[in-house]
């Protein structure tokens, strides 16, 4: 009988290196700059190496999400279609399912 290899399906970054960290917020930012291009498959390529790196398993969804919470700084890696997003005047934060749960913060 073999055992499947499980990979958790988030992760907070400041448990990783801080090299590791880094590199996956600039490949994050790298994606959504190609999403924002519309340059779509670019970006899913860019999710997938990123969630390569940081050891996590790729949503079905395919797109991961960085939370940027301003109520705890908690910088869960994500699937993206589990987020929350809300305004701080015209800054868009992103809120992963624990932060909406426990503080969920409302759009100005």
């Amino acid at each position: 009988m073999t055992h499947a290899h499980t990979l958790p399906s988030e992760i907070q970054l400041h448990h990783l290196s801080t090299t590791t960290a880094d590199t996956a917020r600039e490949l994050l930012e790298d994606a959504d700059r190609e999403a924002s291009q519309h340059n779509l498959s670019a970006a899913a390529l860019i999710h997938a190496q990123a969630a390569q790196l940081i050891g996590i398993r790729l949503p079905a969804s395919g797109e991961l999400a960085l939370c940027t919470c301003q109520g705890c700084y908690c910088s869960t890696v994500h699937d993206a279609a589990k987020s929350r997003c809300y305004l701080d005047g015209t800054v868009e934060f992103v809120q992963c399912e624990t932060c909406a749960d426990e503080h969920r913060i409302y759009s100005d």
